[in-house]
This record gives C-alpha cells, structure tokens and sequence, in this order.
C-alpha cells in the first residue's frame, strides 16, 4: 500500500541528470540562479561558492520541502552520513534507520518541513525515502516487468567498464527481441497513463510513434556511456541504483564538497511556492543569468506556451543562459531575444545519463 504522505511527492531521488547544468555552472560562474524545484536533486548541485542567489521553484509544497531537507542535510552532515542518510549506495544495503531518526533530529530544518517528514518517515519506520516518489515508484513496476522479460541475464549489460565491450554486447547479444516487445508494451500513452499520469499525459508533437521515441533514447544511453554508470538505466531494471557507481552527481564527492562550500560561503537558497513565470517576476529584475526549467514548458499550452520565454525576459540578465529539458513535446514557443547554443555542448548531451529529453540551451541576448 502506498503511504499517505507519498500521495505529493511526485519526485524523491529525480528524474534528470543534472550533470548538464553542473557543468555549466562551473563554467560560467553564475550569480543568480532559478530552476524548478523537482525532488531538489536537480538544484543543490547547482549551490557554489559563485552564487549569491539561488531561487528553488515548485508549485507542489512537498517537493520545496524535500529540496530543502537536501540543502540542508549538505550543510550539516558529512559526504558518508548525507549518503547513507538518504539511502544511497554503498549505504543503501544497510538498516541506518535508528542513525536516520538522530541526524533529523538535529537538522535545521523549517517547522513546516520538519513537521512534514516527521509524518513521512513516522510512516516509513525512518526507512529511506529515496524511491517513493511516485515517479520512482513507476520505474520499480517496470523494473520488475524488465526482470520477468529478461529472466537471470536481466542485468548482463550492466556488468562491463569498457563502452566498447557494452556496445557489442548491445549489438550482438542482447536480446532485442524481448526489449523491443517490453518496450511496445510498456512505453506508449495508455501504460504510463495508469502508472503515473492518471490522464494528464503529455500532448506529443514530435515526429514517431512513443516506442521510437523510446527505443531511440534508451539506444542512445546504451552505446554512449556505461550503463552501469546511468541512474535513470538502473531504476529501470534494477528499480534502484544498484551500486556507488550509478549515484546522481548530488551524491559525487566533488559536486558534494563543492556544494557545501557554497552553503558555507552563504549562498541565499530561496523556496518559492509557485509557478515559473510569477516567480521569475518576483525576482529582481534583470538579476538572473541561469536558468533550468526542467521540462516544466512541455506541459504548458496556448498563449502561454507561446509567450513564456518572452515573460521571462525583464528578470534576466543579458547573456543569461536558459536550458530546457523537453519530453514528447518541444514547446512552440516566441524565443526572440534568446540564441540557441545547444551544438556547443554535444559532448556533454551525448553522454546525459536518462536520454529522454530533448535538451535545448538558450543564451539571451536581448533585442
């Protein structure tokens, strides 16, 4: 039975890998960023000791709340306990619920946060609440289809480190059959309808039927980078991470130490409880120079989805870089003032650990 207090928690561990926007952030040293909210695992590896602003968006409460209980368990603990405090491996084989109770007893958390997760982790017996979003928990039904499908070799491409060897694999003994047939099954609109959407699926407007779009993506996370180093791949057929090696960059040692550094340097972490373009217009103006959007704008429709990115402009700062995640559906939308450097960064979207979205990076470069 799913616990009540996962009814609005649509994101636990995440759904994009934000290494992108790591990267970028360390390239271009922003000041002042905004970026959705989601499970908060794509903004604290935003936090440096560059930034002087950070503004954490999410229409959903809980997903604020769980955005910052991971800011401020990185501000707190030390890299081993923030991992085994959440669950992840190598910490995850274990029972750290008694060490899980004490660290939130001591966190700083705001009383509305901490009177939330008292109520969530009451329910999990203080077990990790790293999979039970309900996206996550989507992904654990489909492992467990991707496991039936496959029997004992289920798990056979994730035991190499060399991408040529996976590859070959891939192309020479994988069993195509059986995943072309898992992914007819479950990747089209109904199936992900009933496990996840509850009828607010996505309007599609790119080209292809559902399984093409999926079969390309998952064929693209398999011959360009090592599945066992994909988090997104192993939900999929473990429906957990199964090993250190497929962590999220939240749980890297680097981006870790270079996120504490930032907290401790001060960095403003704000929680706005909105949607995106009244919060971008509650920010000083021409202020931020990055953005990550997420692939909030695929569901946007109308004059709104038309007009978004022009709404945007007052609060940006020339030369602000805005990059959007986009899922079954670009948005068609007014980009004047914005040039579009995603070809500068192919390197790093070829090697994006989910593969599912179409990525999109704007510069803004007004009138």
């Amino acid at each position: 039975m799913v616990k009540k207090y996962f009814s609005d928690l649509n994101y636990t561990l995440g759904n994009e890998d934000t290494t992108l926007e790591y990267e970028l952030v360390k390239k271009i040293k922003p000041k002042n960023i905004l970026t959705i909210a989601g499970s908060g695992s794509r903004v604290v590896p935003l936090i440096s000791k560059d930034v002087s602003n950070l503004y954490c968006v999410d229409v959903s409460r809980p997903q604020l709340f769980i955005t910052e209980l991971r800011k401020v368990t990185i501000e707190s603990l030390n890299f081993n306990d923030y991992l085994a405090f959440w669950g992840f491996p190598p910490y995850a084989a274990y029972d750290y619920a008694i060490k899980r109770r004490e660290i939130f007893k001591g966190l700083d958390l705001s009383f509305e946060c901490k009177d939330y997760f008292l109520k969530v982790f009451g329910e999990m017996q203080w077990e990790s609440i790293l999979y039970m979003g309900k996206w996550e928990r989507t992904f654990a039904v489909f492992a467990k289809v991707v496991q039936k499908f496959f029997g004992k070799e289920f798990d056979q491409i994730f035991k190499f480190h060399n991408l040529s060897d996976q590859i070959h694999y891939y192309n020479n003994k994988f069993s195509m059959r059986k995943w072309k047939t898992l992914l007819f099954i479950l990747g089209n609109k109904s199936v992900f309808n009933a496990l996840l959407y509850k009828g607010d699926f996505i309007k599609k407007n790119q080209p292809g039927s559902h399984f093409s779009y999926y079969f390309d993506a998952f064929e693209s996370l398999f011959t360009h980078s090592l599945a066992r180093e994909s988090f997104f791949l192993n939900l999929c057929f473990f429906g957990k991470l199964s090993h250190e090696d497929a962590n999220t960059i939240e749980a890297k040692k680097e981006c870790f130490d270079r996120m504490k550094e930032g907290l401790s340097n001060g960095v403003n972490v704000n929680y706005v409880n909105s949607d995106l373009v009244s919060a971008a217009q509650s920010v000083p103006s021409g202020s931020l120079d990055f953005l990550s959007l997420s692939d909030v704008p695929s569901y946007f429709g109308g004059d709104l989805e038309r007009d978004y990115m022009q709404e945007l402009r007052p609060s940006l700062k020339k030369g602000a870089i805005v990059v959007l995640r986009s899922y079954l559906r670009v948005p068609e939308s007014n980009l004047k003032g914005f040039v579009d450097i995603t070809p500068k960064y192919s390197e790093l979207l070829a090697t994006e650990k989910v593969q599912m979205y179409i990525v999109q990076i704007f510069e803004y470069v007004g009138e």
